[in-house]
């Protein structure tokens, strides 16, 4: 049986977003869809850059917590609560142009499943998206290469 290729296994069905886009329109568009990952695409859908779960949650959502102290039952902030609400603010207003990674790592429609597979894992990537002529025609996830090993192996058990 020949190997699948990307094209086969990949979800046609995904979201993508604008470089204008805002970090709290991602987290929102993250939570609804249950997602990891965005392409981020220009107005001709060309891919420019991508945001995962994690950019949002490492680099940028997690602010530092303010240092405080618990004095007598009450919490008394050293480096200021009203600071930490601002930076949290800033962080809001950003845009996925300022948090994409610009060096996608994509696959092209006629890639390989295990040579996919392989790629993801060297490179600790939970999704990939597949690119054909510059513009992103599907997401594989680490969800569809498990899915396909269950059924290319599981049903020789």
């Amino acid at each position: 049986m020949a190997e699948r290729t990307a094209e086969q296994i990949m979800e046609k069905v995904f979201v993508t977003a604008r470089p204008d886009t805002s970090v709290f329109d991602l987290v929102d568009m993250f939570v609804q869809n249950k997602i990891k990952a965005i392409p981020i695409v220009d107005n001709d859908e060309k891919l420019i850059g991508i945001i995962t779960d994690a950019d949002l949650l490492y680099k940028k959502i997690k602010p530092h917590v303010p240092h405080y102290v618990n004095l007598l039952g009450a919490d008394i902030y050293c480096n200021g609560i009203s600071e930490y609400d601002k930076g949290f603010k800033k962080l809001m207003a950003c845009t996925a142009k300022e948090m994409m990674t610009k060096d996608v790592i994509f696959a092209a429609p006629n890639a390989g499943v295990e040579q996919i597979a392989g790629v993801m894992v060297a490179e600790h990537l939970k999704v990939i998206p597949v690119v054909e002529n510059n513009r992103v025609i599907g997401i594989i996830s680490r969800y569809h290469i498990l899915d396909e090993l269950y059924h290319e192996y599981g049903d020789s058990n």
